[in-house]
């Protein structure tokens, strides 16, 4: 029985072994048969998030300097990488959620590290990925009223924002809103995610055919100036990995895996090779260069074209903010505040924090876009490696779900919740990559060269260093393995769990 009308209602279910849990239904393992995302929902869901960033991605690397083929080359490999991770093999094997997953290698109050490092950046993603929704307003707007494109603007040019973008912004932030209340698990949001694809090939297509070919672009060579070439290149790299949090609605591992792999390898690839061959025939059509989308769309002369390609990317873009962002973050408090908030709940304080990111600062040239898409890798990346190498080496992929919701007899407990090995680990795979991070982050920052190029391999550095310290750690420290199962198999409710 709820002692307030505010707390968040309980559920029981049983394990494969006998285990009772009882929790908050967000917090507990997805059953079987809820688990229904095929390989065509998760490929489409990594094209459609890939048309959006590594479009831009591919298209800003070729404005520092590089040529297409390592602009495209950069992109494949970041996402090899992090296909390769097989992070996603956990949240489909268990059913559990990325926040309940860190509590085995942080500790059942540690993870609030992970969390809020996961969060952050969610949150941040829900700004832009909204302000780009405003965009897609805008477009739309423009085609149905011509007129709407002297609307006044009000704003200093230091705004980085203009009245109309704005008022777009709020636009879409408004009708959004609503649309919070759609489960992440729900059928028709598994099928936005192909909207975005087939405006992104209607976009080739169009461009191929405009241009009769390629356009000049990919006779480009390699010209980077300030930075030698491979450290812009592992750059371009870096900003190429994000991070997700939906495999738990896999309908099996091995779907994930493979899907991760070959989507994030070959068709995300492809999105980059997009990216450069619109920027080229842009170039060779209107003798414009741009890396956005949508304003290659507002070049066009039919105002329909330009509605219907600006209303697929926002439908698009509505999939991804509920699915993804506000999801992560709805994920990562309810964890953190179990009592009183859920998913849905956490979705709406996403949405609220986010209005104060201002995204449009971000978006607003190539260079803060591709900063903040490294920016966010120095923190997430040793939680990955902090993850995959407590489960996969130190506990041999052995896991204990019960003992994931229990608090001082679980043994993931560790010292009064927090495992210091795992919270170490991650301070110190910090320390090679924070001074290119201050550097990255404030160019009036003065650092050696050497940390910039460190910067450079931020994901790699992070996640190896983070790995192999949390592991070095465990042996100089041991902690007693799973199979030391508890005596005790259920919790009481969301209380036991409140931090």
């Amino acid at each position: 029985m709820l002692s307030s009308p505010l707390e968040v209602p309980s559920k029981q279910i049983e394990l494969d072994d006998s285990t009772s849990i009882v929790a908050q239904p967000d917090l507990l393992p997805v059953s079987q048969n809820a688990r229904t995302w095929t390989a065509v929902h998760l490929g489409g869901y990594w094209i459609a998030e890939a048309f959006g960033a590594q479009y831009q991605v591919a298209s800003t690397a070729l404005a520092s300097g590089l040529s297409p083929g390592a602009a495209i080359g950069a992109v494949f490999l970041g996402h090899f990488l992090v296909s390769c991770a097989c992070n996603g093999w956990i949240g489909a094997t268990y059913g559990i959620n990325f926040p309940v997953l860190a509590r085995a290698s942080f500790g059942i109050y540690g993870n609030i590290v992970a969390v809020m490092c996961r969060a952050i950046a969610a949150t941040v993603w829900f700004g832009t990925q909204t302000y780009q929704g405003g965009q897609c307003v805008e477009v739309m707007l423009r085609a149905i009223f011509p007129s709407f494109r002297s609307f006044k603007n009000h704003f200093p040019a230091s705004a980085h924002v203009t009245s109309s973008e704005l008022l777009c912004f709020f636009i879409f932030y408004i009708v959004q809103l609503p649309l919070l209340f759609v489960h992440i698990s729900k059928a028709g949001l598994r099928h936005l995610f192909m909207l975005k694809p087939i405006f992104g090939f209607a976009l080739f297509g169009w461009a191929v055919g405009k241009a009769h070919g390629f356009g000049p672009i990919f006779a480009q060579k390699t010209d980077v100036s300030g930075s030698p070439v491979v450290v812009v290149f592992f750059s371009a790299m870096n900003a190429a990995i994000g991070p997700k949090d939906f495999t738990r609605f896999a309908k099996s591992p091995r779907t994930v895996v493979w899907t991760n792999i070959i989507s994030l390898s070959i068709p995300v690839t492809l999105c980059a090779i997009l990216g450069v061959v619109v920027t080229s025939a842009t170039q060779v059509i209107y003798n414009v260069s741009t890396w956005n989308p949508l304003q290659v769309c507002e070049l066009w002369s039919s105002r329909a074209a330009q509605f219907f390609a600006a209303l697929c990317w926002a439908l698009a873009v509505l999939a991804t903010n509920i699915s993804a962002n506000s999801t992560a973050v709805g994920n990562d408090l309810a964890i953190l505040f179990p009592r009183y908030i859920d998913i849905r709940r956490g979705q709406y304080v996403c949405a609220v924090v986010g209005l104060v990111t201002c995204p449009w600062l971000i978006q607003n040239t190539s260079t803060s876009f591709t900063s903040f898409l490294g920016g966010y890798t120095i923190f997430l990346a040793p939680i990955c490696g902090i993850l995959l190498a407590d489960y996969y080496v130190h506990r041999r992929r052995i896991l204990d779900v019960g003992a994931l919701y229990r608090k001082e007899v679980s043994p993931y407990w560790y010292t009064h919740g927090f495992n210091l090995r795992a919270i170490g680990a991650f301070a110190l795979a910090l320390i090679p990559n924070l001074p290119g991070f201050a550097a990255k982050v404030n160019d009036k920052v003065k650092v050696p060269i050497s940390a910039t190029y460190i910067y450079s391999l931020v994901w790699p550095v992070g996640f190896l260093v983070a790995a192999a310290c949390y592991l070095l750690l465990n042996l100089a420290w041991p902690v007693r393995r799973v199979n030391e199962r508890a005596e005790s198999t259920s919790i009481a409710s969301n209380k036991d769990l409140e931090k």
